[in-house]
């Protein structure tokens, strides 16, 4: 995210001694998606975010193709799916390919566990549901017709309002970086006046109050086509300040101001967001939000170059 942002306590530079009222240390931790060249964060710890106590590999959600390779059109009955269940956890897949896959949940919980997607970016899209979504770098709060973009690496906990309406949640996980489309945006990152939002629209975390307590606390890190289970002795929301390019943000398809034309536009018009790898300039894959005229429920179709999904789940007539 190319906006400068910061919050709670941090130190007048970087990588100095970070002291704490009793003259301990403050651990500080550079979260970012591409090394030390790409966006990055520094976290500012009341305890090592390396304490852990144990480590296991938990399940295996490597993704398997349908044997039925018949050419044929596919209508995705998600209303029939299974509901329930947790919103990391019970997600159904429909599409995937090597680039990026697209999964579906209900869930009707909220996680006791912590959870760190460590292989791909997540674009989670609440057609459904409210809520909050818990992380290192503070509370962002989220409702019906948010995308909320979690990139790799990011640690977050889903708390949804269940006593309202049931939560029905799109995700796409992407092999790439999740970003602005390039064209949006001027040689200094900052969204031109002819792109569809601003930066007016994105949503950022609002500070949470750190959590300075000691037990065991699972967090579960999908890596390798798995999940992993990590064992912290601390909570592990117990970030006391942070600054930097990297964190979760939130954006509304009702602050998308859509291109239109007299008659149509072709689909690159409507594009949302964009995604590419870093080994390949080719690997470009992005997110596309149809609105319709009036402004009514938007439709998304993800494109990847190459677009060669497999369904892993056949749909019920």
């Amino acid at each position: 995210m190319p906006i400068y942002h910061t919050l709670g306590q941090i130190p007048r530079k970087r990588h100095i001694a970070f002291r704490k009222p009793d003259g301990g240390i403050y651990a500080e931790e550079l979260v970012g998606h591409e090394g030390f060249t790409g966006t990055s964060s520094l976290l500012y710890h009341i305890h090592p975010p390396t304490t852990v106590k144990s480590v296991r590999r938990v399940r295996e959600t490597k993704f398997e193709a349908d044997p039925d390779q018949t050419l044929r059109h596919r209508h995705f009955l998600t209303s029939r799916v299974k509901k329930g269940g947790s919103v990391t956890l019970d997600r159904i897949p429909l599409l995937f390919n090597q680039d990026i896959a697209m999964l579906y949940v209900e869930p009707d919980e909220n996680d006791a566990h912590f959870y760190r997607n460590a292989q791909s970016d997540e674009l989670v899209y609440v057609s459904k549901g409210k809520g909050a979504l818990e992380t290192s770098y503070g509370s962002l709060p989220f409702h019906e017709g948010d995308y909320l973009i979690i990139h790799r690496g990011i640690l977050h906990r889903y708390r949804f309002e269940l006593a309202g309406e049931q939560p029905k949640i799109l995700i796409f996980e992407s092999r790439g970086h999740v970003r602005w489309p390039k064209r949006y945006r001027n040689e200094f990152g900052q969204l031109i006046e002819g792109a569809p939002y601003s930066e007016r629209d994105i949503r950022r975390p609002s500070f949470a109050e750190p959590v300075d307590e000691m037990g065991d606390f699972p967090i579960l890190v999908k890596q390798y086509d798995g999940i992993n289970e990590i064992m912290l002795d601390h909570h592990p929301l117990d970030v006391v300040g942070w600054d930097g390019y990297f964190y979760p943000w939130a954006f509304n398809i009702g602050d998308f101001e859509p291109i239109v034309g007299r008659v149509h536009q072709p689909p690159p018009v409507h594009q949302t967001f964009r995604a590419m790898d870093s080994s390949s300039a080719r690997s470009v894959r992005g997110l596309t939000t149809f609105i319709r005229r009036p402004c009514l429920r938007p439709t998304i179709t993800a494109t990847s170059t190459p677009t060669r999904f497999c369904t892993t789940r056949r749909a019920s007539s």
